[in-house]
């Protein structure tokens, strides 16, 4: 599993999706992963994540114009929390 998000914030690598959920800190950037690494299946995982996967698709629809490139994600329209949105903020600028 090549992730991109997840070791960097947490500075562990990660094996697998089950490996993730067991660790709170990159549980809470899962979200962030499936937004911004494009190169995993995250479909085949879809039952595992649903919160998540959900989630990505809320930022992704919110901000879709800064991921022209990338594999697209469900357009979920919903409002976003302000905290969750400079997190997104650092995240993306860490990325850029």
């Amino acid at each position: 599993m090549k992730l991109k998000v997840i070791p960097a914030f947490t500075g562990k690598e990660y094996l697998s999706i089950d490996e993730i959920l067991e660790d709170k800190n990159a549980k809470k950037l899962l979200w962030a992963e499936i937004l911004f690494n494009d190169e995993i299946d995250w479909e085949k995982y879809k039952d595992k994540i649903k919160e998540d996967y959900k989630k990505a698709a809320i930022f992704y629809t919110n901000f879709k114009y800064l991921f022209k490139n990338g594999k697209p994600l469900p357009e979920i329209i919903e409002k976003i929390d302000e905290k969750e949105i400079r997190r997104f903020e650092e995240i993306y600028r860490f990325f850029i």
